[in-house]
């Protein structure tokens, strides 16, 4: 990375000099904003670093000229200087500086260096979506996202790349606003902004030869993200590019995050079943949805004998091999729809949609079974099982059909247990 500093200071261009040899990196300075030119014309520059007062010219006109020079239009300039004259400030950025810093902070300009040098050499990686029916042009941007090693696909109509984006997951769009086809670049912005969940979320980076401030805020306006104007430049495509997929990348990882902590917050991490935090969440939309379209919807409430015995004659360890056996059991014996969750201590609640009263007690017969034959780590263990269901044509709070399927496991134990026991629901329990 190659810094050039331009400061008439004998002492600044040292300590400077200093600083930037410490981190690894190649300092160039003169004196002069001729000097500075002629440096920019003879080597690479990634950042120039310039004095506001220079003995030729002052750093506001340095930039002017910098900025003349097409190869130099994208290089990043920081202006030294310790004024607050708002005046010259905004003379500053109107001549192309990039960022103003004051002279006397080393530490800080070395700070804000070090933070470019980790933007300019952030590797990136991801899938763009490119639509561009202009030959010439296309060549141009894929060999620039290609030399990012990203992976493009090329499409020279928005129909054939609406088609693909919804088959595939994309980090990027970069969209020419004018092409071939019965959709424009603008139709497919819309399209995309209108779909649901995170695709509709993906980046959009348009491209147009038509700079008009009215029509880009007309775009930002539909959903693109960023926009750069024909011909492209090599480093602002690469700047803009890096920073979409950096973003949406980063964003993708917090969803990540945010469902894994959900997933934490509503599994029980012994069986892998739903845990009790999770009926307010999912218990009440099943109940709310058997009420609107009044479908059968049945309660199961599995206890497992004699639990507590478990653990004290075998130890806790031995407690949850059994409790994991059990939910792993209740996992590849339940339905898509069905709801199964650990409840408590030693026992599990299933909410089963679609299905009756009958259907029910056959498939809690069949569960108790089950759980007699698992044997895990050579422990017997059997269950008490109490079933109920709404009645239809009727709402019935989910408390109200728990406590019909609680009592039916207490008069399961006091069968003896091992057993599945129903009760109808009645408008006295309501």
């Amino acid at each position: 990375m190659n810094v050039l500093v331009i400061d008439p200071s004998k002492v600044f261009r040292a300590l400077w000099d200093r600083m930037v040899l410490r981190i690894g990196h190649e300092p160039i300075s003169v004196t002069t904003g001729t000097a500075g030119l002629d440096a920019l014309r003879q080597r690479h520059i990634d950042l120039v670093c310039v004095s506001l007062t220079l003995p030729d010219m002052d750093g506001v006109e340095f930039c002017r000229e910098l900025r003349k020079q097409p190869q130099h239009r994208n290089i990043p300039v920081v202006l030294l200087t310790s004024t607050d004259d708002k005046n010259i400030r905004q003379a500053a950025f109107e001549a192309g500086v990039t960022e103003i810093h004051s002279k006397t902070d080393m530490d800080g300009l070395l700070a804000r260096v070090k933070r470019f040098i980790n933007e300019a050499s952030r590797d990136v990686s991801g899938r763009v979506l490119y639509i561009e029916d202009s030959s010439v042009v296309a060549h141009v941007m894929i060999k620039i996202l290609k030399s990012m090693k990203l992976e493009v696909d090329h499409f020279t109509s928005a129909d054939a790349a609406f088609e693909a984006f919804q088959n595939a997951n994309y980090d990027l769009i970069i969209s020419d606003i004018m092409v071939e086809g019965q959709m424009s670049g603008v139709g497919l912005v819309t399209r995309i902004r209108d779909m649901e969940g995170d695709k509709s979320r993906v980046p959009i980076l348009a491209v147009s030869g038509l700079d008009d401030s009215l029509r880009r805020t007309e775009l930002f306006r539909l959903g693109i993200n960023d926009f750069i104007s024909k011909p492209v430049v090599r480093e602002e495509v690469t700047a803009r590019v890096t920073n979409l997929i950096t973003n949406k990348q980063l964003f993708d990882q917090v969803k990540t995050q945010q469902r894994h902590l959900y997933e934490l917050a509503m599994r029980d991490q012994l069986t892998g079943l739903f845990n009790r935090n999770s009926l307010k969440d999912f218990a009440a939309k099943y109940f709310t949805h058997a009420t609107r379209h009044d479908f059968s919807l049945s309660l199961m409430l599995i206890d497992l004998d004699h639990f507590k015995r478990i653990n004290d004659t075998h130890g806790h360890l031995a407690g949850d091999t059994v409790l994991e056996h059990v939910g792993e059991m209740l996992r590849q014996n339940c339905r898509e729809e069905d709801f199964a969750a650990r409840f408590g201590g030693e026992e599990f609640l299933l909410i089963l949609p679609h299905c009756d009263l009958a259907s029910a007690v056959a498939k809690a017969e069949l569960l108790r079974k089950e759980i007699e034959m698992l044997n895990p780590a050579g422990i017997p263990v059997t269950t008490s099982i109490g079933v109920t269901a709404r009645p239809r044509g009727r709402f019935v709070e989910m408390e109200a059909l728990f406590r019909v399927a609680d009592q039916a496991v207490y008069e399961a134990k006091a069968r003896g247990r091992n057993c599945v026991v129903s009760r109808r629901f009645d408008s006295r329990e309501q």
